[in-house]
């Protein structure tokens, strides 16, 4: 089953959202293949919820995070992942320096997609912040499927 893991800091705003939009956008467009999609944040504590605003922001859209406990981004997970797709370019930097075996498999969402630029972190900032970081997630995942399904293995 090939697997994906979205990265951002803290594992509390961005790569959770990315986590249940990559899981519909993959399995909708992809039935026939099993997907294990995940989130992890490179400066994460394990055992942290979703923030607030995280969680009613999916919720608008029909995801629960509710149940969400942030993870490290570990060297076992890091071996045990297919593909790893990061939020900013900087979290790139920081797993190529920390495991420079994983070129080659990691990547932006933003290189994914063809586009450029970071998905900033909303945290602290109005509900809304956090809406647009939704939008832009679900259009950038959207464009990067048929990248990520190429690079997956089957």
């Amino acid at each position: 089953m090939p697997s994906l893991l979205f990265i951002c800091t803290a594992n509390q705003c961005r790569s959770p959202m990315a986590e249940v939009i990559g899981r519909h956008l993959l399995s909708e467009g992809h039935p026939q293949q099993a997907w294990q999609v995940g989130s992890a944040g490179d400066r994460a504590g394990d055992g942290y919820p979703a923030t607030a605003a995280s969680v009613t922001v999916a919720g608008r859209h029909g995801f629960d995070l509710s149940r969400h406990q942030s993870r490290a981004l570990t060297p076992t997970l890091v071996a045990e992942t297919d593909l790893l797709v990061t939020m900013e370019a900087a979290h790139k930097r920081a797993i190529l320096a920390a495991f420079p075996e994983s070129e080659g498999w990691v990547f932006t969402l933003a290189e994914l997609a063809g586009e450029s630029g970071d998905v900033s972190d909303p945290i602290g900032q109005p509900i809304e912040t956090y809406e647009l970081t939704y939008a832009l997630l679900a259009e950038w995942i959207g464009q990067a499927v048929p990248r990520i399904v190429e690079l997956l293995p089957e």
